[in-house]
């Protein structure tokens, strides 16, 4: 049993993946940012901290992931709000993830944020920033020092679960994919070691997930998936130190709670987008 702190616990994708742990038997650790949401989680199972991507600090985020042994990224921007959160949010986790000296970190991104976008998706100027800001999310992940795993999903739909997918690295077609696979792909992945330092794209298929996750993670990660500078012959790559973790209470975590700005819900996104609320 582990316990996961997963970000954006309320999204579409982000409660699915809350759902999905407990089941398993994780502990599981939400955050949200609207105080209305708390009361579902909780129900589902999960322990509930309001934080915000944009308010929230970094410290914050780092006293509520201290001494977890993953942290899910299931946050992002949806259709008509700025895609500037998919990349300052992400670097805020990340680096509270590190500060908490949690070694495990999976991020759910989109098609076209490390392969070429969809011709269908990069029309508007809308969607060539929130590309952009997804591409440069995935590389702070990467240059993060963590056991990272990026997964990629096509276009999202509210279907219910087939339990199959197509995974490639690299490319794949573009396609469909229920919200509840990309859920089962991220548990897949938490409990996959090997997929670290991978970067999967996946769609509606035809393989079971935990055997597409397995056989794809048995392979040597894409060098193309993580580019980054030549280093210098004298320079010696150094594991991040690990930061001595430590439970929060109760009454810290209700503090946290508190503490917390309360946001606008979201406004719910166009179908058919690969833009829309996780």
């Amino acid at each position: 049993m582990s316990r996961i702190v997963v970000v954006g616990g309320h999204g579409r994708t982000g409660k699915l993946i809350v759902d999905q742990l407990v089941a398993n038997g994780d502990t599981v650790v939400a955050t949200i940012r609207n105080p209305r949401h708390m009361a579902d989680l909780v129900k589902a199972g999960a322990e509930t901290v309001i934080l915000d991507l944009e308010k929230s600090t970094g410290p914050e985020f780092a006293f509520v992931f201290a001494g977890a042994d993953a942290v899910v990224f299931a946050a992002g921007s949806a259709e008509g709000e700025s895609s500037a959160i998919d990349r300052t949010g992400t670097l805020k986790v990340v680096r509270a993830t590190k500060k908490a000296g949690v070694p495990r970190f999976v991020t759910v991104s989109s098609i076209g944020a490390t392969t070429p976008v969809p011709k269908e998706w990069s029309a508007s100027a809308e969607m060539k920033e929130y590309f952009a800001a997804k591409k440069a999310a995935n590389k702070t992940v990467r240059e993060s020092g963590l056991n990272w795993t990026i997964i990629e999903p096509g276009e999202l739909t509210e279907g219910k679960p087939t339990g199959k997918i197509a995974l490639g690295e690299g490319g794949i077609d573009i396609g469909k994919i229920a919200r509840a696979d990309v859920a089962a792909t991220v548990v897949a992945a938490l409990k996959t070691p090997k997929s670290a330092g991978h970067t999967f794209q996946i769609v509606g298929g035809k393989t079971a997930i935990a055997d597409a996750v397995e056989k794809a993670s048995a392979s040597a990660p894409r060098a193309t998936q993580a580019p980054a500078a030549k280093p210098r012959p004298e320079a010696v790559a150094k594991a991040p130190a690990k930061a001595p973790a430590k439970p929060a209470s109760k009454a810290a975590t209700k503090a946290a709670a508190k503490a917390g700005a309360k946001a606008p819900a979201k406004k719910v996104p166009a179908k058919g987008t690969a833009k829309a609320k996780k």
